[in-house]
């Protein structure tokens, strides 16, 4: 989540309202980003959290693809990956005002696609998600003080959703449990999210992606078509300087 920020109204008005838990687990209207323009003519939060792990795949794939020794790629998601908010006319959510949310659906979209064109070949993707944690980024978005009022509010909210896993200890259990599932016996079309009951026992909920794999498929095409264009983009680059 690059640059993330505080919406401190979303904040106040959230507390006293019958979203409050919805609010604190998924951060929708709550966290922010300033999204902006990287070197290469991407908008950040997308080149961030999908393009560039996109890029990775593609370069990767020769040692990943071995039919006889099934490989598995796993994607962090989040609560807050939204159709709504993800649109494949746009898919880097340059017009748009929630680009962490668009991007993680776009995760979404591009672990259904590589299940589609690399099951074939041993590639297996899954889907996972670490619930809401308090990490060393988390805590710089807000004041010391704001988290010593807000941590007790949030201890109280996981007695009501689990999706308060609070420490990345908790956070890791989806994706400790599919580390030892074996790749090809998953459904591609299932989240697998880490879940934390109010007396701190972990478990790990499944939950069926909003998502047609259709659009999955246009969203990757379109991925390889922007790869060509940034790869032709660097070249040029390279050889004027």
């Amino acid at each position: 989540m690059p640059n993330p920020q505080l919406n401190i109204k979303a904040l106040f008005s959230g507390l006293f309202s019958r979203k409050v838990i919805h609010m604190f687990s998924t951060a929708e209207g709550l966290l922010t980003q300033e999204d902006q323009i990287t070197v290469d003519g991407l908008q950040e939060v997308f080149e961030t959290n999908v393009f560039g792990h996109f890029i990775l795949i593609q370069e990767l794939a020769p040692l990943l693809c071995h039919s006889d020794s099934p490989s598995q790629l796993i994607w962090t998601s989040s609560r807050n990956a939204r159709k709504s908010n993800f649109c494949l006319e746009d898919i880097q959510h340059s017009r748009g005002q929630e680009p962490y949310s668009s991007s993680k659906y776009a995760v979404d979209l591009l672990s259904v696609a590589v299940n589609r064109n690399f099951n074939s070949r041993g590639l297996y993707s899954s889907v996972v998600c670490p619930g809401t944690m308090v990490t060393n980024m988390t805590c710089g978005i807000l004041p010391p003080f704001v988290w010593t009022l807000l941590m007790p509010i949030i201890w109280l909210l996981r007695f009501f959703a689990n999706a308060f896993t609070l420490t990345p200890y908790n956070g890791t259990e989806a994706l400790v449990w599919l580390f030892h599932q074996k790749p090809e016996s998953l459904n591609p079309l299932t989240k697998y999210l880490s879940a934390t009951t109010g007396f701190g026992s972990n478990y790990v909920m499944t939950q069926k992606m909003d998502l047609d794999e259709d659009t999955a498929e246009k969203f990757y095409q379109n991925l390889l078509e922007l790869e060509k264009h940034v790869r032709a983009t660097i070249q040029k680059r390279n050889h004027q300087s």
